[in-house]
């Protein structure tokens, strides 16, 4: 039987009408239907018995990417280069990841992803890469294609990356938030040649994989080098 996939759902402004959609990226969807699941879209909600039900009901969750994470759920005010967040979707993804991993269920971070499962485990976040220490190289990619990739990863060894992978990937970037103080209960499984945070994995038996660049952007090639992660969190999902 394919693993249901809980996929919550991104608070998108249709500047037409002022109205909030509650929306999802199809090459999510693809992904995890290539890889042999089916996704199901979690609308944002703060009714806490609603995301009970949703984390019972799902055999695994892909945490996507989206706006920035507010500051506010990390203890921290905002900085100039902070970009559009809301605070009830924080908190709903927040409130959702903590009741997965009491759950012990499988878990898939992308992009924004890994910066809100970061903080839902204590961690903290850079509110722009540029104010990390040293140069930063870009991290907002300028090719057309989303499917390019513009920079290296570099994997630590005995990760599940490296299983995949090896010591080196190249990857798309997307992001200008970072992580910075990694949270209790993930490891960090890949760094970019300036440092940046590139992975985190989970130091518990359960499958938890986030990543920070968007390897659902490759759904289109005919030989899809990023299937690999999400064949794997699949496999989990069934298990």
């Amino acid at each position: 039987m394919k693993p249901l996939i809980g996929i919550p759902a991104h608070p998108t402004l249709q500047e037409r009408n002022h109205t909030i959609i509650h929306s999802c990226g199809e090459r999510y969807l693809k992904s995890i239907e290539k890889a042999g699941g089916i996704p199901v879209i979690i609308p944002i909600t703060e009714d806490a018995e609603a995301i009970e039900r949703f984390a019972q009901m799902c055999d695994g969750f892909l945490i996507p990417g989206g706006i920035d994470v507010n500051p506010i759920t990390y203890g921290e005010d905002p900085h100039p280069l902070l970009q559009m967040c809301d605070l009830t979707y924080d908190r709903f993804e927040t409130a959702l990841i903590q009741r997965i991993d009491e759950l012990g269920k499988p878990m898939m971070g992308i992009c924004r992803g890994i910066q809100i499962i970061n903080t839902a485990f204590g961690g903290t976040l850079f509110q722009d890469v540029s104010l990390q220490a040293g140069e930063i190289m870009k991290h907002q990619q300028s090719e057309m294609s989303a499917a390019s990739v513009c920079h290296k990863i570099n994997i630590e060894k005995g990760t599940l990356l490296h299983e995949m992978y090896g010591e080196e990937l190249y990857t798309n970037s997307f992001h200008h938030q970072s992580l910075k103080k990694i949270g209790k209960g993930l490891r960090v499984s890949a760094r970019a040649a300036d440092g940046t945070v590139e992975a985190v994995e989970g130091t518990s038996s359960s499958f938890l994989l986030a990543v920070q660049w968007h390897p659902e952007c490759f759904i289109s090639l005919a030989d899809n080098p990023m299937m690999k992660m999400f064949d794997a969190f699949i496999d989990a999902c069934r298990k």
